[in-house]
C-alpha cells in the first residue's frame, strides 16, 4: 500500500509539470503482476516452480517518433514458501531499455514492445529449510496493449515478458527462464496530441425584410381595417396614370464579408480560391470538391493565418509556403472568433 501511495503522488506531480510546460511524451504504468519463478537445481536448492504475486511499475520517455526509453521495476513474493511457515521467498528486479510504440496519441488502442536489461535479486528456498539470496543479471522482452478512456488515462494489459536470469551459477545451477505478466492503470501526458476538430460556425440568420406601412402592425392612429393597400403594378392609382410601371431588376448582391471569386487567387495545393484580408491572412472564398481543403473540413469564410507556425498575410504567401511542402502540414485558421489548427497531408510533387 505504501508503494501505491508513492506511485499515485508521483503521477500527480508529473501531471502538474505536464500542465505547466511542454515536455516529451511520457507513459506511466502501475498495477498487479504475476510471476512464474523457476528455482534452479544446485548444491543449495532443489528444482521447483513457484507462483509469485506482486506489483510492477514502469515509465517511458519519448525520444523521437515512436521510440522511447523505458524503466521497469517489479517485486514478487510468496509467503510460507515451500510449505514452510514464516518463510518468505521474494524476487525484486529492475531494468532499462528501448520501447517501441504502435499507434498515435489520438487512438483508443495502442500497442508496445520492449527489451530490458537489468538485475534480479532473489531470496529462494534452500534445501536446509532456509532462504538463500542471490543477485543475477536479468534480461526481459515482451509487450502489451493499452486502451485509453481519455487522452491521459487508460488501462494496460501487460507487459507480458519472458525473463532470463542466471541465479546460483556458482553453485552449478543452470540458466533460468521465467514468465511475468502484469495489468493495471496507465497514464500519459506531454507530447503532441492532435488538435481538436474545429466547431462549425452557426449559420447566419437571414435578414428580416422591411415591411411597408400597409403591411406593418396595427397602429393607434390608423387601424389596419382603415388602411388602404398600396396600388399593385397592374392596377392604376388615383394619382398616377393608368400606364403600368415596371421596376428595374435589382442586381444580385455579394456579402460584404466575403469578396466575390473574381477577386480571389487559386491556391492549388489546397484546392481553394482565397482573397487577401488586409495583410492578416488568406480568406477562403470557395473550395473545390474532393480537394485537400474539403477533406480537412475547411470552409468558405475561414481565414488561414499560418503554415507550420509561420504567419502568412496574403494568398500569395500561402501558396509560396505550400509550394515545397510534403507530408503532414499544420494549417492555422481563424473561424469567426475561434482560432485553431488542423493537420493536412500533402503528397510529393
Amino acid at each position: 500500500m505504501k508503494n501505491l501511495v508513492h506511485f499515485a503522488l508521483s503521477v500527480l506531480f508529473l501531471l502538474g509539470i505536464a500542465s505547466a510546460q511542454n515536455i516529451p511524451a511520457v507513459d506511466v504504468f502501475g498495477g498487479y503482476s504475476y510471476m512464474n519463478f523457476n528455482v534452479p537445481a544446485s548444491a543449495e536448492t532443489a528444482s521447483q516452480k513457484l507462483n509469485f504475486n506482486g506489483f510492477e511499475f514502469s515509465a517511458s520517455v519519448g525520444l523521437f517518433h515512436r521510440l522511447a526509453l523505458e524503466g521497469d521495476f517489479s517485486d514478487h513474493w510468496l509467503n510460507d514458501c515451500g510449505q514452510v511457515l514464516n518463510l518468505k521467498c521474494d524476487d525484486f528486479s529492475w531494468g532499462f531499455g528501448p520501447r517501441f510504440n504502435f499507434g498515435d496519441r489520438s487512438s483508443k488502442l495502442t500497442y508496445f514492445v520492449h527489451g530490458l536489461v537489468g538485475q534480479d535479486r532473489a531470496d529462494i528456498l534452500a534445501v536446509s529449510a532456509t532462504t538463500v539470496s542471490d543477485t543475477s543479471v536479468a534480461l526481459a522482452a515482451g509487450g502489451g496493449v493499452d486502451y485509453w478512456f481519455s487522452r491521459h488515462i487508460g488501462v494496460q494489459l501487460g507487459p507480458v515478458d519472458y525473463v532470463f536470469a542466471r541465479h546460483l551459477n556458482s553453485f552449478g545451477a543452470a540458466n533460468q527462464s521465467d514468465f511475468r505478466a502484469a495489468g493495471g492503470i496507465a497514464f500519459r501526458f506531454g507530447g503532441n496530441f492532435p488538435p481538436a476538430e474545429p466547431q462549425a460556425p452557426k449559420e447566419p440568420k437571414a435578414p428580416k425584410e422591411s415591411k411597408t406601412k400597409s403591411q406593418s402592425h396595427r397602429s393607434w392612429i390608423r387601424p389596419w381595417h382603415k388602411t388602404k393597400s398600396a396600388p399593385s403594378e397592374t392596377q392604376p392609382s388615383e394619382s398616377q396614370p393608368s400606364t403600368p410601371v415596371t421596376s428595374a431588376p435589382q442586381p444580385a448582391r455579394t456579402p460584404a464579408s466575403v469578396p466575390g471569386p473574381s477577386r480571389g487567387m487559386q491556391v492549388h495545393p489546397l484546392g481553394i480560391v482565397a482573397a487577401p484580408q488586409e495583410f492578416d491572412g488568406a480568406r477562403i472564398l470557395s473550395i473545390e470538391p474532393g480537394s485537400i481543403a474539403e477533406m480537412a473540413s475547411l470552409k468558405p469564410g475561414d481565414l488561414i493565418k499560418s503554415v507550420d507556425g509561420k504567419a502568412v498575410r496574403t494568398p500569395m504567401e500561402l501558396a509560396a509556403e505550400l509550394a515545397d511542402k510534403t507530408g503532414k502540414v499544420r494549417i492555422g485558421i481563424l473561424r469567426g472568433t475561434f482560432a485553431t489548427e488542423t493537420v493536412i497531408l500533402l503528397g510529393g510533387r
